[in-house]
């Protein structure tokens, strides 16, 4: 027997080497080891590792990586990326599907999507909803049943209810006629057959009303029409400008109406108030709340009512006529309908405006726009203004005396201001002209003409600056004299400014030798009706003298209007008037002529002649004031009967028989007198005066020459203003 030594297994054993338990290296060599209390080692080393019942004792690392959930695949341990769990969220992620044989999903299922990649299934049926915010589409053995939008369910098949369906929503039959499949069944109360209609329980719900509908039309009177009855809405009194460069203010909610310079804009207001017409009778007048929207803005709001106390003014809005139908039409029963009429009235900012009126019974009007411009650059102002003379004039005579005739023309010169505001005139006529005087309205002038930019800015010329212009204005046609003349002026679509232009003297102006019973020419006095017979013109001659009734001879020179003498005792015809004149038309005329003012105090005169035969009595028809009238009939008996050198005078009577002329002795009457019917009145003002000179029994067509003489005296201060001659009168 042997005592193991100190490092082994404590006991005793006979015959037995003994064994070192723990070696010099402090492993410790056992076939077994039971301990009671903890093992601290820094490490276990074994071949084997086995649980008390002898199983061995597998220690294998977890699966996979982090936060992959461990599972058993085939006796090891399993994972996979499509398994994991999340601690700091807490949450299970599953790629792949989770199948339920026996149990129950438990939850709100909020968060659950795409149940399989084509919905929900069961054999051949299914429920899909294939896209975002697409359709529930339900679906059985493969055929389409149903498919519920976000507009409503549309069902292909039969839609089988056994229990009660409640809908809350309208009911539309998908038919291309109507409801005419829907069929009205069996009443519960009444009958389908009547005196008006006859239906049957098969009739078409569409059919039936349709049939009533027409019956209840004929007993129903006509209604008023529904607002807004087919009426335009317009604001009143409306303009029509162009828009200059600038940037407008657009007051309105729906934008977009600002216009370009230069566009032109027919709905245009200078003031900031505005009305429109007004919605006449319309209706129902009984319902509905009626708006006026300004600029999209509630302006005035009032529902009517069964009421029909409507009326009233509410801001903007404007409801009157709120009746009964009956009474804007009596051809209708009381009772049925109602009416209204509703316009609007208000006011608004600078800028761009709309309006409307809106009921909700029925629709709403058209939105009117309008422009209101609040700018106000004042009336145009002329300076540096100028009116000259032809500088190579054209002239026409008339009794020596120069006249302008048509192909004169004047040039005038002016600055001018205040040419727009935030809008200007549609016509490009920046400068038009009037008429005036002796001159034709000047030449009208563009914008372009004056080199003025188009489209204008805004308030061109208003604080500062103005535009230079130059046109010019041509002597008008016709015969006479004026002091005034023409005139030009500027619209700037606000106001009209004017300007006139004097010549600072007296024009004279003479085109053609035309006459007529109103207008004086020396060289062809007027012939109004038959004398006699023959043509010609009536002229002026040369005067044969200084005296009442100079001799004088047949076939007299004709007055040259430009080149004949005028004498002393000559009166003239100047500016269409004949005169008694002493005129220094040398000063204070245009253009310059002779100064008559000189040794022609005493009486002057006109005389003139006609040639016609057949010829032995005529009117003198004259408007003015003169001092004696003579005719004569060179070579004729009265040559010798007269005792006044061959005139006989129309302010005696004629002696009633006989040839004209105080000497008996030569076959005369006794009287130098020629007038029939009233003498010519001398020395007081006439008008339109007509006097009958006669020759007696001498006829024109006794002379050889065939001439007829006629000869008017004037004294200072007298003329005549309408000459002429005319059949006679008595």
């Amino acid at each position: 027997m042997a005592i193991k030594a100190f490092n082994s297994v404590a006991g005793f054993s006979v015959g037995e080497t003994p064994a070192n338990i723990i070696l010099s290296n402090g492993y410790i060599t056992t076939n077994g080891a039971t301990f009671t209390a903890n093992i601290a080692a820094l490490g276990v080393l074994t071949d084997n590792l086995y649980y008390a019942n002898g199983v061995p004792w597998d220690l294998q690392e977890p699966a996979g990586a982090n936060t992959q959930i461990q599972f058993n695949d085939d006796q090891d341990f399993g994972a996979s990326s499509k398994l994991t769990f999340d601690t700091a969220t807490s949450n299970l992620d599953v790629d792949g599907n989770i199948t339920l044989s026996t149990g129950k999903y438990y939850g709100d299922g909020s968060a659950l999507t795409g149940i399989d990649a084509t919905g929900i299934q069961n054999g051949t049926s299914n429920v899909r909803i294939p896209a975002t915010d697409g359709n529930i589409e339900l679906n059985v053995g493969g055929g389409l049943t149903a498919n519920i939008t976000g507009t409503g369910a549309n069902i292909a098949g039969t839609l089988n209810v056994t229990g009660t369906s409640t809908l809350t929503g309208i009911v539309t039959v998908p038919s291309t006629s109507g409801a005419i499949d829907v069929a009205l069944g069996t009443p519960t109360q009444g009958s389908l057959t009547s005196n008006a209609v006859t239906l049957t329980t098969a009739s078409s719900v569409s059919n039936s009303i349709a049939q009533l509908n027409e019956v209840l039309g004929k007993l129903v009177p006509e209604s008023p029409d529904a607002f807004p009855g087919g009426i335009t809405l317009a604001v009143d009194s409306l303009s029509t400008y162009r828009m200059t460069n600038f940037t407008q203010t657009d007051n309105t909610d729906s934008g977009g109406k600002s216009v370009a310079g230069g566009t032109t804009v027919n709905k245009v207001r200078r003031s900031s108030s505005y009305t429109t017409n007004a919605i006449t009778n319309v209706g129902p007048g009984d319902s509905g709340t009626i708006t006026a929207l300004l600029n999209g803005v509630n302006a005035g709001q009032r529902i009517l009512t069964t009421s029909l106390d409507g009326n009233g003014t509410y801001s903007n809005l404007i409801i009157s006529n709120n009746v009964d139908y009956n009474s804007v039409n009596s051809n209708v029963a009381a009772g049925f309908w109602s009416v209204f009429t509703a316009d609007a009235s208000g006011s608004v900012s600078d800028g761009w405006n709309e309006v409307l009126l809106d009921d909700t019974a029925t629709s709403a009007t058209n939105k009117e726009t309008w422009y209101y411009d609040s700018s106000n650059p004042g009336t145009p102002q002329f300076s540096s203004t100028s009116f000259t003379p032809d500088a190579t004039p054209s002239y026409t005579y008339s009794s020596t005396v120069p006249h302008y005739n048509n192909t004169n023309v004047f040039p005038i010169a002016f600055n001018v201001n205040r040419l727009s505001g935030n809008m200007y005139p549609t016509s490009d006529t920046f400068v038009s002209g009037s008429s005036g005087g002796a001159f034709s309205s000047p030449a009208s002038v563009t914008y372009s003409t004056a080199g003025v930019t188009t489209p204008l800015a805004a308030q061109l010329h208003v604080a500062s600056g103005s535009q230079a212009v130059t046109t010019s204005a041509s002597i008008i046609s016709g015969f006479g004299s004026s002091a005034s003349g023409p005139s030009v002026s500027v619209f700037n679509s606000y106001a009209t400014g004017a300007q006139s232009f004097s010549p600072g003297d007296t024009v004279l102006y003479k085109t053609g030798t035309s006459s007529s019973s109103s207008r004086i020419e020396e060289a062809n006095v007027y012939i109004g009706s038959t004398i006699g017979s023959g043509s010609g013109l009536a002229q002026r001659i040369e005067n044969p003298g200084s005296s009442d009734t100079p001799s004088f001879s047949a076939s007299a020179t004709v007055f040259d209007s430009e080149t004949s003498t005028l004498e002393t005792y000559d009166s003239t015809v100047v500016g269409d008037v004949l005169s008694h004149d002493e005129t220094d038309y040398s000063s204070g005329y245009l253009p310059v002529g002779p100064d008559l003012s000189a040794g022609r105090s005493g009486t002057q005169y006109f005389t003139f002649k006609f040639v016609r035969t057949s010829t032995s009595k005529f009117d003198v028809k004259f408007s003015g004031t003169l001092a004696g009238c003579w005719v004569a009939v060179p070579g004729s008996t009265i040559d010798s009967s007269s005792s006044l050198n061959g005139w006989v005078d129309m302010s005696t009577s004629y002696a009633g028989a006989g040839v004209p002329g105080a000497n008996t002795g030569a076959g005369g009457n006794g009287s130098n007198g020629c007038a029939l019917g009233g003498v010519i009145p001398t020395g007081s003002a006439q008008t339109n005066k007509s006097t009958t000179a006669t020759f007696g029994t001498v006829s024109s067509s006794s002379t050889s020459t065939n001439e007829i003489y006629v000869r008017i005296a004037l004294t200072s201060g007298q003329s005549i203003t309408a000459l002429s001659l005319e059949s006679a009168s008595n």
